[in-house]
């Protein structure tokens, strides 16, 4: 416990020291989320506010850029950089390491989360009406799921520059297309039927029925067990495929 702590003391140290990074991984989600709100400002979705609406899919983008986008790319720079190489070199497991980084990315996470929320609510007047002990249950699966899938990610790059690049290229699509910013029954079919094979969609669905108090307890339940099924497939890759140099 004492190591998964110090650990995690560090990986924020490093993570606060990229400026760039912070201020990319705080803030592009933000402005996103705020211009999309501000061209649909007062329209609704159904019978729910778009302010509210945005929320989960915003909570979303954050979650898969934090995995794909900052948590692969950091591992694969560390890697690079011969970092991974002397910390694997101390007494340290694969799980402590792994575990901080997960723990730095929930940190990273629920702080993006909260600028979120307050930016819909004071900007949009975003209602959340949900329950907040699920909520919570969701977002937890999204984090450990997402960032295992990033580590796995990072573990079949070969550098740093492939692993931005895939992190962009996987994080991207869904992104856009797993109704983050609009109602999968708005897109084309197209789009539509690629949506619903991407873990995102289950995620912000999920999401938005606990936070919104829409949807079934089966409902919820369902879209909760594709992401186990994604964390059970991504965890023995991230495993297999993690070195440290």
């Amino acid at each position: 416990m004492n190591a998964l702590v110090g650990h995690t003391g560090a990986e924020l140290r490093l993570y606060v020291r990229d400026k760039t990074v912070v201020l990319f991984s705080l803030f592009f989600p933000v402005i996103t989320v705020v211009f999309f709100g501000y061209l649909n400002r007062g329209g609704q979705v159904g019978t729910v506010p778009y302010a509210s609406f945005l929320i989960a899919g915003g909570i979303g983008m954050v979650v898969t850029s934090a995995a794909f986008q900052n948590l692969s790319a950091a591992l694969a720079r560390q890697r690079d950089a011969g970092i991974l190489k002397r910390v694997g070199g101390t007494p340290l497991r694969v799980r402590t390491l792994v575990g901080a980084k997960l723990l730095v990315a929930a940190a990273v996470i629920l702080a993006q989360t909260a600028v979120l929320i307050t930016v819909n609510v004071v900007l949009f007047q975003a209602q959340l009406g949900g329950n907040l002990f699920w909520t919570l249950v969701v977002l937890t699966l999204g984090i450990v799921t997402f960032s295992t899938m990033g580590i796995a990610l990072a573990g079949f790059c070969r550098n740093a520059e492939v692993a931005a690049a895939a992190g962009v290229a996987v994080a991207l699509p869904m992104q856009f297309l797993c109704g983050t910013l609009f109602p999968l029954q708005d897109m084309p079919p197209v789009l539509r039927h690629l949506a619903h094979v991407l873990p995102l969609t289950y995620f912000v669905d999920a999401l938005r029925m606990t936070m919104l108090g829409g949807g079934s307890a089966a409902d919820v339940a369902k879209n909760g067990l594709v992401l186990v099924a994604c964390l059970a497939v991504a965890f023995p890759v991230a495993v297999k495929t993690f070195r440290w140099e």
